[in-house]
């Protein structure tokens, strides 16, 4: 009875463990497959949206270069389907936001400009060129201390390549503020980083004017003509410096050349007038 009792008790034991053993190992294999399975899905989708992604921003980037074309070609209707596309596409990419921004700029659309300079710069904090075009835009509007601020955002940046449009901007902003040493010292600094900014200068002089420098004036606009003999601004505003001087003569040879220039303009006739007026 022992004897059976052990044998009996002995054999289906060890059955039940090779049983249980074979089971772990299959349960145990069938783990690894599904665990195997799970991490290819996990690929699959992963690798198939990151390819996914990258396939909508390659469709983007079409949109935004042909974008790009139509904007500097002038045709804002075009750039403007272009661009709006590639946001949609691709949501964020700071350089498609201020393209895009650009165009709704140049259609008038100043607040929907804004909308988009400022998902840029929230995209990328350090995207000067966006923070410049936003200065643009506020000056556009008359909001004087939001265009500084704009501008003074670009400038934060020490790597930002063209700070003489943000100073540029800052001048105009200071200057329509009647803070002509700032307006100044803004565009002396454009100047400073693009000697040839040549509506930098002739800013300056008109700013020269407002502070009644008016010799620092007529010297900074025959700069601008010495290098740009066609820039009808500069001969128009030397005009008006040299009647403050007195100097009839060289103000009407300055408002002839204006009248040579631009004949059909607004500024033509009104040289014209000025020239009536010294005879």
């Amino acid at each position: 009875m022992i004897k059976n009792l052990e044998t009996g008790s002995q054999k289906p034991a060890v059955k039940e463990s090779m049983q249980y053993a074979v089971y772990s190992r299959q349960l145990l294999f069938i783990t690894h497959c599904l665990l195997l399975t799970a991490y290819c899905l996990l690929a699959t989708v992963f690798y198939g949206c990151a390819g996914s992604k990258a396939n909508r921003k390659e469709d983007a980037d079409i949109h935004y270069k042909l974008g790009v074309v139509h904007l500097n070609e002038r045709n804002i209707p075009e750039a403007l389907k272009e661009l709006i596309t590639a946001v949609e596409k691709y949501p964020d990419e700071a350089s498609y936001h201020n393209a895009l921004g650009l165009a709704y700029f140049a259609k008038g659309l100043h607040d929907d400009a804004i909308k988009h300079f400022k998902k840029a710069i929230r995209i990328d904090p350090k995207f000067s060129d966006a923070s410049t075009n936003l200065s643009a835009v506020y000056i556009e509007k008359k909001e004087w201390d939001a265009a500084i601020a704009a501008a003074q955002k670009a400038l934060a940046n020490i790597l930002y390549t063209t700070p003489e449009l943000a100073y540029f901007n800052m001048g105009r902003a200071f200057y329509e503020k009647t803070d002509y040493v700032e307006a100044e010292e803004s565009f002396k600094k454009a100047i400073k980083n693009n000697s040839m900014y040549l509506q930098a200068y002739n800013s300056l002089g008109l700013t020269y004017m407002r502070m009644n420098k008016d010799k620092e004036a007529a010297d900074t606009f025959r700069l601008v003509i010495k290098n740009a003999p066609n820039y009808a601004d500069a001969h128009y505003n030397l005009g008006l410096v040299l009647i403050k001087i007195k100097d009839k003569k060289g103000a009407a040879n300055a408002f002839q050349e204006v009248i040579k220039l631009v004949p059909d303009s607004e500024m033509a006739r009104s040289a014209k007038g000025y020239i009536d007026l010294l005879k």
